[in-house]
């Protein structure tokens, strides 16, 4: 059945009221500043659910913003591009294009009739509440521009939700199904709604189910989906984020939460959807930098940086920090514009890496499905270094990068860019330079299974492939060099050696530079690659050294250091190898086809990873951390530049917070 632009409503099929949204007026939406300077107004939320933060602060925002708005401006949206969940950009930017000037028009072009609407749609009265990454921005769309639809679109919004959700629309029997075939439409998943559920997808159902059945006084579903989302908030803060620092999808986890945190109205689920902002932004500032995002990452999607994802893109808008703009758009930006939420002013300051350098950070991560499946008695799958020096961060995990078939990039190391921010320096055991992250779920990309033993700014790093061949892709502007087998990068205020370890030295390739750097779509311009390859024998590998000025002094005195340091190599064949640098530290590796028993020695002590385990963030040497959160316990503590944020979440979902000066804050959270 088509519907008309302005459909006459059958009385029968009315049986609530359509909310009009906070603002009925274009006007409503913008304001100005002190300085007369254009802002973007968010719905009201009451205080007791906002995070301070200073008027300086809100100014940079709104600065931000201005910039995203105007440049979405530019970006065409086609309105007619429906099917399915092609509106996963377009509604994004037509709700930009509203704020940012277009306004009505931009409006009526959010009311196009879906292409689907008497296939798919024809039971939800042509509204599109089926694919995930619609039903995000249809959220927005409804609650906050609701006001400035046609009053007849509108009350089709509200009557196609009160049917969607007149009983769980997951696994609901679709009319156009009739058996399992390929694609992701209810006619080959028989649902009401999207059944695909990483972790990011599962939010927007969850949070967009949920508000509809509240908005529409569908109790029951609404009570199913309050308990699922207040089971989610107690997973997350026992064991973490199963889709963990997601490059690609870090931001697309953030933009329903903030729908739910701006419209709904039980408190609990305000307060829930709170905490998972809280604790997103949280993990989210422990790698983000200068508009770059560190590894180690699940689902990096081999992104370049800066802003090369949805991560580091999207926590821009809050964090800010960067010498540059942010150009690459998801289209979730008008969400956080538009969006109540600000995180901890201790989790900006975090961000920003105010708290004292060198610093070493340990970290678990869970398995995938962990939080989706409220497994809160799970234990870690990975376990994580992070060292933040005074110019570079370098992470890695103990299980390095995933094999054929996986998505995570175990190593990465950002450094410092007065033009760009941060720019990465990212590896592979492997020969294709195109993935120096991830394999991406493909075969063929990391030579086989390979461990990563880290000791601050030292690391050791082999693959159990004693021929693999190795890829670096650096920046073009990183100046290379190489003295007695030993490759030197000189970044702009960071230094990095690479020794090879039963390997060839790391040397720069023209045809695998070209590779990357040319083409339509050149997945790495601007870089270059170094190229190396495995001796033969069981094992092959790289030490990496890492310095600057305020470690070494001088370039000279890095490079002669490095010159002076002593490897032991005796035991490659059974994966063991030492390495002691000049000043004294030394890290040795043991393999374990276990990554959560290798064998890391530091300065003659073996790291106790079981321990390690037993932490979702816990300061390297057991000093104070910018954020420390205990594995299974429920709690997040941040403290960094002089502020602290505390959050607990208990069994059954409730959460409390607390902002403010360390010593008032630090006796109710931190360990």
């Amino acid at each position: 059945m088509k519907f008309p632009p302005l459909l006459v409503l059958v009385p029968a099929l009315i049986t609530g009221s359509a909310s009009a949204g906070p603002w009925k007026d274009l006007a409503d939406f913008t304001g100005k500043d002190d300085t007369g300077g254009l802002v973007f107004k968010s719905p009201p939320v009451e205080e007791r659910f906002r995070n301070p933060w200073p008027e300086a602060w809100e100014r940079e925002f709104q600065q931000r913003a201005r910039g995203i708005i105007a440049a979405q401006m530019e970006v065409k949206a086609n309105p007619g591009n429906t099917y399915f969940e092609n509106e996963k950009r377009s509604y994004g930017y037509l709700m930009a294009h509203a704020v940012g000037g277009r306004g009505l028009a931009a409006v009526k072009d959010l009311q196009v009739e879906d292409a689907q609407q008497d296939e798919w749609h024809r039971e939800t009265r042509g509204i599109d509440y089926y694919a995930c990454f619609t039903l995000k921005h249809q959220m927005r769309k409804y609650f906050l521009f609701g006001g400035l639809l046609e009053p007849a679109y509108r009350q089709r919004m509200f009557d196609g939700a009160k049917a969607w959700t007149a009983r769980d629309p997951l696994r609901r029997p679709h009319y156009t199904f009739t058996q399992p075939k390929e694609g992701w439409g209810p006619d080959a998943r028989n649902s009401w709604v999207d059944v695909r559920s990483t972790e990011n997808l599962y939010l927007m159902r969850l949070t967009s189910v949920y508000l509809m059945a509240e908005e529409t006084g569908n109790r029951e579903t609404t009570e199913l989906y309050k308990k699922q989302l207040l089971d989610y908030t107690r997973t997350l803060y026992r064991v973490g984020m199963g889709e963990w620092d997601s490059e690609n999808y870090h931001g697309h986890s953030l933009a329903p939460l903030v729908n739910l945190y701006d419209f709904a109205k039980d408190p609990e689920i305000k307060s829930a959807a709170k905490a998972c902002l809280d604790f997103m932004a949280t993990i989210g500032a422990v790698k983000y930098w200068r508009g770059g995002f560190n590894g180690p990452t699940k689902r990096d999607y081999n992104h370049p940086q800066p802003f090369g994802g949805s991560a580091p893109g999207m926590l821009w808008v809050w964090f800010g920090d960067s010498p540059r703009p942010n150009t690459h758009w998801e289209s979730d930006e008008v969400h956080l514009i538009t969006s109540a939420y600000r995180p901890p002013a201790a989790v900006m300051k975090l961000a920003r890496k105010e708290f004292a350098k060198p610093l070493e950070l340990f970290a678990a991560k869970p398995s995938y499905g962990a939080t989706t499946g409220y497994q809160a008695d799970s234990k870690p799958e990975y376990l994580e270094t992070q060292y933040f020096g005074h110019s570079f961060q370098m992470g890695s995990l103990t299980g390095g990068t995933s094999v054929d078939g996986g998505d995570v990039n175990g190593f990465k190391i950002l450094v410092h860019d007065s033009k760009d921010g941060a720019r990465a320096l990212q590896a592979v055991p492997g020969p294709d330079p195109a993935f120096p992250g991830s394999p991406l779920y493909q075969k063929g990309k990391v030579a086989a299974e390979n461990r990563v033993a880290q000791h601050g700014n030292l690391a050791l790093w082999l693959v159990r492939d004693g021929a693999s061949p190795w890829s670096w892709v650096v920046p073009e502007a990183v100046k290379i060099s190489e003295k007695n087998g030993v490759t030197f990068l000189e970044c702009e205020r960071t230094w990095v050696a690479l020794r090879p370890l039963g390997a060839s030295a790391f040397q720069r390739d023209g045809d695998l530079t070209a590779k990357i750097a040319a083409g339509e779509k050149p997945p790495f311009p601007g870089h270059q690659v170094l190229a190396a390859r495995g001796s033969g024998g069981a094992f092959c590998g790289v030490a990496v050294e890492v310095g600057e000025k305020e470690s070494h002094g001088s370039f000279e005195a890095f490079q002669a250091g490095v010159l002076e340091a002593e490897v032991d190599l005796s035991k490659l064949a059974e994966g063991v190898v030492q390495y002691k640098a000049a000043d004294g530290k030394w890290i040795g590796f043991h393999w374990n086809d276990d990554p959560r028993q290798l064998g890391v020695w530091r300065d003659g002590k073996r790291r106790d990873l079981a321990r390690d385990a037993g932490f979702l963030y816990r300061a390297g040497d057991g000093g104070p951390a910018p954020v420390h959160a205990k594995w299974g316990e429920g709690a997040i503590y941040v403290e960094a530049g002089g502020e602290a944020f505390g959050a607990s979440v208990d069994g059954e979902g409730r959460a409390e917070f607390a902002n403010g000066r360390p010593a008032d804050v630090r006796p109710r959270f931190a360990p």
